[in-house]
């Protein structure tokens, strides 16, 4: 399989407050369903969004920077969408045309499920996980990701399509594996084998040993976030002991899933925690962490088949206080190493 480069097209279709806060301010609510609850013009509101944070000048830049591919996340309510959620489908066709028109890969990545798996905002519904309690919604998911199928299997740009994005650590293993079969069977009987399945982990990298022996899959992926801000690592790591942490645990655990199964790392960014952070002495060395870091997780990641960075881009307020999350704002700050075709 050829190696993966790409870039998630996070906060879109899905949104996440983190990384638009603009649209949040005044209102008292932490995820899209709420958001969309209160605003009072709330379509208006969505559609101003989705018609200019990503556009096809951004399909353009990501080409010229030597991206090959784009992880769409998208919503249950991309087709059909209960109150207060908003279709989308006139997004994803647009990614899809503009994709095509620049030589990029899509993989259409299930981010929100009905009931959420995850209780995250991205999930489109923070504080609530009943995605695993209702069989209904689990037979929903499968439904939706035959509408996927559907719609979208005959893109040429379509190179795969993500089960599940993030279901929770604590979801019984059995459930979501048998969760998968039925993904898996259902893009099969509809697209063949061209187009990729992935899996995500479920934060239990090292629980899919069995899954992948007893189970005779064609044209698959194993998806894993790693990110080092979310207690992987202490938040008081000194930046030295932060890139060996990579280097040491992550490169090594990478060599190894892919003996078992293709490995791609879904989401990643150069997100330091401000404890770390704030023991750079000045802007020189906080610049010098940042391509340290950067550097070292890339290589890192290049061990895999694969790697998608947490996120294109972020809203203008978002990048300034998160700036090692946007792959646009790295890139230009030359802190990530893909220059301009040409330059």
């Amino acid at each position: 399989m050829k190696r993966i480069r790409g870039l998630n097209l996070g906060g879109w279709l899905v949104l996440e407050k983190w990384m638009t806060p603009e649209l949040f301010e005044s209102y008292h609510a932490e995820d899209e369903y709420n958001l969309l609850k209160v605003v009072k013009n709330p379509h208006e509101m969505l559609k101003n969004h989705r018609d200019t944070f990503i556009t096809e000048t951004d399909f353009l830049w990501i080409e010229n920077h030597g991206i090959d591919t784009v992880r769409l996340p998208v919503g249950h309510w991309l087709f059909k969408a209960d109150y207060p959620y908003f279709t989308a489908k006139e997004y994803v066709d647009k990614a899809f045309l503009w994709a095509e028109k620049y030589g990029l890969n899509v993989v259409l990545d299930v981010h929100a499920a009905k009931g959420c798996q995850n209780g995250f905002d991205n999930g489109g519904l923070s504080g609530i996980m009943e995605w695993h309690k209702n069989p209904k919604n689990i037979n929903d998911t499968v439904d939706f990701i035959g509408e996927l199928c559907d719609y979208y299997g005959n893109e040429k740009s379509l190179s795969g399509i993500q089960l599940l994005n993030e279901p929770h650590i604590t979801i019984d293993m059995g459930i979501i594996q048998d969760f998968y079969k039925k993904g898996y069977k259902i893009i099969r009987e509809k697209l063949g084998s061209d187009i990729s399945v992935i899996f995500h982990d479920a934060f239990r990298l090292d629980q899919w040993e069995d899954f992948f022996t007893n189970n005779r899959f064609t044209n698959v992926y194993l998806d894993t976030h790693m990110y080092q801000v979310f207690g992987e690592i202490s938040r008081e790591a000194d930046i030295f002991n932060l890139t060996n942490f990579v280097i040491e645990k992550r490169m090594k655990v990478i060599r190894e899933i892919r003996q078992l199964v293709p490995l791609i790392v879904g989401e990643w960014s150069v997100g330091i925690s401000s404890n770390t952070i704030s023991q750079a002495k000045d802007d020189l060395q906080y610049d010098a962490y940042h391509r340290l870091l950067a550097n070292v997780l890339l290589l890192a990641f290049e061990e895999a088949d694969g790697w998608f960075f947490w996120s294109y881009k972020l809203s203008d307020q978002s990048v300034n206080k998160h700036p090692g999350w946007s792959f646009k704002m790295m890139v230009e700050s030359e802190v990530l190493p893909f220059k301009k075709k040409g330059s």
